[in-house]
């Protein structure tokens, strides 16, 4: 890649990012409606969804930063494998497993960087929806107060932190396949090679599926974490003093 692509690569990137930071307000909320769908039809389920989607600037902000260390650390990995595959399709023969070790080691350093930055996401994940159970004391007071058990207000709690950061992963996972497969080929795929100088055209994005189970897994344990303090604090003020609050 010339020195002009890199440039114009690097601010295409800067702003395509800083468009979703700005935009997730307008793209969000239709996700976070599809997703709601997958909890089924019970009270606290439909409660969770209407929750995340009564604040959808609220939700976006939660959901954007989980969004964007999703999207990096799976861009990375798919540009990786595609990369890769672009090479050995302009090959005959065998490619020894060492000639692919630098980029190994290349792409393990800037993931390892860009989940440290998904980690302090995650922090703010935490803080903001333990902020929206604050703010929601009454309420949750209320539906307490009707018949709502206190195991039933932490699966709501649950199920909204659920319903945010499975949003979060799906779209993370789909734009980090696609910015990651747009690198590889832009990189790699009109290249002339030896020996006729033909370019390696198109080929399919090469999903890492280690990568993805762990950024499922890694999701799950953020859901967890995250929905740990706010239910707790969702059920421990009794009915009567939530309502009698200001």
């Amino acid at each position: 890649m010339t020195p002009l692509g890199v440039v114009v690569a690097f601010f295409g990137g800067v702003l395509s990012f800083t468009g979703l930071a700005l935009g997730s307000v307008l793209f969000m909320p239709p996700i976070l409606r599809l997703v709601g769908r997958m909890f089924g039809s019970s009270a606290t389920a439909r409660l969770a969804a209407e929750n995340a989607l009564r604040y959808p600037e609220r939700s976006s902000r939660m959901a954007i930063g989980v969004v964007m260390g999703v999207t990096l650390v799976t861009m990375f990995a798919v540009a990786l494998e595609s990369a890769k595959r672009l090479m050995m399709s302009q090959v005959t023969g065998d490619v020894p497993e060492e000639f692919f070790a630098p980029m190994d080691a290349f792409a393990a350093i800037m993931m390892v960087l860009v989940a440290v930055s998904a980690v302090i996401a995650a922090v703010g994940l935490v803080n903001l929806l333990t902020i929206g159970v604050v703010q929601r004391r009454r309420e949750l007071g209320l539906l307490r107060s009707i018949g709502l058990s206190n195991r039933q207000v932490r699966r709501m709690v649950l199920l909204e932190a659920t319903h945010i950061t499975v949003a979060a992963t799906l779209t993370g996972l789909v734009l980090g396949v696609v910015y990651g497969w747009i690198a590889a080929q832009s990189l790699l795929g009109s290249v002339p090679t030896l020996p006729d100088f033909v370019p390696a055209g198109l080929v399919a994005p090469q999903i890492p599926w280690l990568p993805v189970a762990i950024i499922v897994a890694a999701t799950a344990v953020l859901t967890l974490v995250a929905a740990a303090a706010p239910t707790r604090l969702a059920t421990r003020v009794a009915p009567v003093e939530a309502l009698a609050a200001d």
